[in-house]
């Protein structure tokens, strides 16, 4: 298809001048207004979505390290001393954390509960973190036989903060050294050294104790872990630290990223932005309706000035692909339009907190990505060529 100077120059003409019939300029200016209505709303809905999407991963994934080491079967490895210490030597490695977690029974005289336990060293890499989130008491891997709980499993049993007050830890053995055991499980008491609050699904899913008291309760041996904690200077793949640490470990381990250790929850919000994406995109297309109407009633308007071309050499293609440039320019300035006062309405928000999370007194989270820019030119784009496609379909001109 040879390109003609002319349609392009026609096209600008009729975009940017003024018609004379005013009935034909509203319909024009009510297609242009939609489509950047369009592009703003969309865009704004998905940056909402992002921010509250990376509001919530802030509190579920705030316990998940960048990276997770762990076993591809069982739920122990060994590591010794000196190969830990050349996962942390990586130079897109900021923290390593080698952890031992095991399901437990929490109890005193009245209540019970099931928890995850997390055996950690003095230089956990959450270590402040959790101190920060302290409801009482403080974070102290560093003492024997210490316990820092979720404020909601605590509530449930009870928990008293007292030198009297202890809970028992009661796990299933790793090891069994004698045929003749009378019980699969080991028992220790644990002294409540604080209280941790964050959100209600965390509070009950892990408690924290010093790595060697886990060790003993679970009976392993010295070296033995069930993951190693990875936190990365920006972003690694997992398949960079997986050749890393190749040969490290005495069986076989798998590196798991944030998406990995939920992969339930990250599917969840895929699909729903997916389905938010899909349901204002709709409402884009139906907007374009309006692109449709306004380049019929141009081409129709403006046949006589057409004619005129045709009789100084014009093709019949040529006058289509007039039309089909005006409907391009059309979806693409308005695009951009839409998308600069969506990027206005985002700083608006972000700065004065115009709109608050029902019932609370915290902004509502939005975030502006490139990648959503990107959807959003991207979608009304290409809605604006198949429109424009259709409407500018080859038809007689006399």
């Amino acid at each position: 298809m040879i390109f003609k100077s002319y349609t392009y120059r026609l096209a600008v003409r009729y975009f940017f001048s003024k018609d004379s019939k005013t009935i034909v300029n509203r319909i024009n200016g009510f297609a242009f207004l939609m489509i950047v209505a369009a592009s703003c709303v969309l865009l704004v809905v998905l940056s909402a979505f992002a921010g509250l999407m990376d509001f919530g991963l802030a509190y579920t994934s705030s316990f998940d390290p960048d990276l997770k080491i762990m076993p591809k079967s069982g739920s122990y490895f060994v590591l010794k001393d000196e190969d830990l210490d050349k996962i942390k030597g990586f130079g897109f490695v900021k923290e390593a954390s080698p952890v031992i977690e095991e399901k437990v029974v929490l109890s005193n005289e009245l209540n019970s509960g099931a928890t995850i336990l997390k055996g950690v060293g003095v230089d956990y890499h959450l270590a402040s973190v959790l101190d920060s989130l302290s409801l009482i008491g403080v974070f102290s891997p560093s003492k024997d036989n210490s316990l820092y709980l979720g404020a909601d499993l605590a509530s449930s049993l009870e928990v008293v903060m007292s030198e009297e007050f202890s809970l028992l830890a009661t796990a299933a053995k790793k090891k069994t050294r004698s045929l003749f055991s009378f019980t699969p499980f080991n028992s220790t008491k644990l002294e409540i050294e604080g209280i941790y609050q964050i959100s209600v699904d965390i509070e009950k899913k892990y408690a924290f104790a010093p790595i060697n008291t886990v060790r003993s309760l679970v009976g392993v041996g010295e070296n033995s872990y069930t993951s190693v904690e990875v936190m990365t200077n920006g972003f690694v793949g997992k398949e960079v630290l997986s050749k890393e640490v190749e040969g490290f470990f005495n069986s076989t381990v798998v590196v798991l990223d944030k998406q990995d250790l939920n992969p339930a929850l990250y599917k969840m919000l895929n699909t729903e932005n997916l389905a938010v994406y899909l349901i204002f995109s709709l409402v884009a297309l139906i907007s374009m309706f309006n692109l449709v109407g306004s380049l019929t009633i141009m081409m129709v308007e403006k046949k006589k000035d057409l004619r005129v071309l045709r009789s100084l050499g014009g093709q019949e293609g040529d006058f289509n692909k007039i039309f089909f440039t005006l409907g391009v320019f059309t979806s693409v300035f308005g695009a951009l339009l839409g998308i600069v006062i969506a990027w206005v309405v985002i700083v608006f928000q972000n700065t004065y907190s115009l709109v608050v999370v029902p019932g609370t007194s915290i902004p509502y989270p939005i975030s502006l990505t490139l990648v959503n820019v990107f959807i959003v030119f991207s979608t009304i784009f290409f809605l604006g060529v198949v429109t424009s496609a259709w409407s500018t379909r080859v038809r007689s001109i006399s």
